[in-house]
């Protein structure tokens, strides 16, 4: 009966231990491997896409598939990530057909590396119209024993935008200026501004004057009469 007990306990204490080793390991994190780039971009313009890496530990290499549309897309190159603060170097980087690039990366050393970064920048240039779609797949992460690190990789996708036209202001309208009048027709307003000339009434006139000669005569004749 006490050696049943005890290979009894035994069995316990064992599936404790190894319960344990269990959730230790569901506890873990999943590594996710994510492509971080812009939304929108301009047609013939360049811009960059991080592969980033959320915690990880005891890395040491990775390769993966980089697909894209290459009606829309150009990939010009690859560079070094970092990961802490340790460069994740670009091993290689090939065409393997139209649109999809292998990369393969490895960390100098045995040490390895652990934290969060990105493994690698991706150059791009918009050659064409549209959208495009940039996926990772057949990925692999190995740690410094050569073991597999389980991980989730996740792509995105760009839209190829019309460039922002500079527009030109509308013309500022010149207000018209009033015409200078001619001399003409300032002489035309100022005669008529003047006082109309009286016109000679030449009968009135002349009867005056012999009036006058009249008078004047009379007048001489009784002078001299009373002279005499």
């Amino acid at each position: 009966m006490r050696r049943v007990l005890e290979i009894l306990a035994l069995i316990t204490i064992m599936a404790l231990l190894l319960g344990g080793g269990a959730l230790s390991v569901a506890a873990t994190p999943e590594v996710i491997v994510r492509l971080d780039a812009l939304d929108e971009v301009a047609l013939d313009s360049d811009f960059t896409a991080n592969v980033n890496i959320s915690e990880v530990v005891d890395f040491d290499a990775c390769d993966y598939d980089v697909s894209f549309d290459a009606s829309v897309l150009r990939l010009d190159g690859v560079t070094a990530g970092v990961i802490g603060s340790a460069t994740i170097p670009v091993d290689i980087y090939n065409e393997i057909s139209p649109g999809t690039y292998r990369v393969v990366q490895n960390v100098p050393g045995l040490a390895g590396v652990s934290g969060s970064g990105y493994l690698a920048v991706l150059h791009f240039h918009v050659v064409g119209t549209g959208s495009s779609a940039i996926s990772l797949s057949k990925g692999m992460l190995s740690n410094i024993l050569a073991e597999k690190i389980p991980a989730t990789w996740v792509g995105d996708s760009v839209m190829v935008v019309a460039a922002v036209e500079a527009t030109t202001p509308p013309a500022a309208v010149t207000p018209p200026t009033a015409a200078s009048p001619s001399s003409a027709a300032v002489a035309s307003s100022e005669e008529a501004a003047l006082p109309a000339k009286a016109a000679i009434n030449w009968p009135v006139l002349g009867a005056v004057i012999g009036v006058a000669i009249a008078v004047g005569i009379t007048v001489f004749l009784r002078v001299r009469r009373r002279a005499y």
